[in-house]
Parts: C-alpha cells; structure tokens; sequence
C-alpha cells in the first residue's frame, strides 16, 4: 500500500515530531511516495513564492505532490503548521476520493479542517507518547476507507449515455455512476 506523507517545509518548529511520525509510518513496512517530509531544498523556495515570486521549482513541485496525492492509496498529512499549500493538497485528496489522515501536534487543532465533511478524512491530535498508537489506529481506519475497485459491462448504449452525461455534468463516469448509487440509497 503507498502513502503519501506530507507536512509543510516552511516551518521547522514541528520538523521532530514530524520526523517521529514519518519514520513510524516507514517502520510500519508502508512504501512511501515521497521520502522527503521536512524538504529543506524547497523551503527558499517557498519562501520565495511567498513574496510573490512564484519559482518554476516552486510550480514544479506543487504538480509533483499533486500526482504523489493522486498515486497514492492513502494520504497523512500532519498539520501543525498551519499552510494554504497543505490545506489544497488536502482537497486535492479528498478530490481524489483518497482516505486523508490529519494529524496536529497536542492542540494545534486544524479549526478550518474540522468542518470538512467527507467519510474519507480522519483527523486526530497526537504526541510524542501517543503518536504510534494513534497513527497505527488511523492507517488502519482509512485501510477500510478506501475505495474498492469492480468491473461490469454495459451495452454501447448506456456507455454512450454515460459518457454523454458524465461530459455534460464536467465529472467522470465513476463519480456520475457514484452519485446515483448514493441518491438512490437515500430515497430507499
């Protein structure tokens, strides 16, 4: 299973405890996307973006956490440091239908994040005598969250309708082929 950990680079108050939960997770036997949660070669180049000089490094490196977000089975992203860069690659997740696991240090509660509301994101205080306790329990609760894969057939004509309507919506066949399941659970 692949996991893509995340955590801000522009900070380096959390980088310990980032370090703890990230080298937990590997410990776990989980392959990682990325194995470079603190990232100290883009942090200037964060830093830069931030006084409105957006690098080619700095864009380059969105679109690469974007994909690492799309390939992988589940994403943990710890956010103490609270960043708008981390809260987009949160949505991206969610966009994605991946199991998304927030995690904070003691009481650096996400306020913002604690509104979202998705069956696929979980979100969890931790420290340095809990962290393993509460990162294995999350891993194991977005396991049962993610997505289960089946294939079926349908004749060329439903497959031209869905294809039609999927377009028309701006979605994928999936998400439209999705919805109605759920619409048709809630009026059972």
């Amino acid at each position: 299973m692949k996991i893509f950990f995340y955590a801000s680079p522009v900070s380096t108050e959390y980088d310990s405890q980032i370090k703890l939960v990230f080298e937990y997770i590997v410990s776990l036997g989980f392959k990682l996307i990325d194995k470079e949660p603190l990232r100290h070669d883009i942090r200037e180049e964060i830093k830069k973006s931030m006084d409105g000089k957006v690098t080619e490094a700095y864009r380059k490196g969105l679109i690469k956490f974007v994909d690492h977000v799309k390939n992988a089975d589940i994403c943990v992203f710890e956010v103490s440091f609270q960043s708008l860069g981390t809260g987009y690659l949160i949505d991206k997740a969610l966009e994605n239908n991946k199991p998304t696991i927030i995690l904070y240090y003691k009481n650096k509660r996400p306020h913002l994040l604690s509104v979202l509301d998705s069956d696929k994101i979980l979100i969890h205080s931790y420290d340095e005598k809990n962290f393993k306790q509460v990162v294995k329990k999350l891993i194991k609760l977005a396991r049962e969250k993610r997505d289960k894969r089946f294939n079926f057939f349908l004749s060329p004509k439903l497959l031209d309708y869905l294809d039609k309507t999927s377009k028309q919506h701006g979605i994928t066949k999936s998400k439209f082929l999705r919805d109605l399941i759920v619409s048709h659970m809630r009026s059972a």
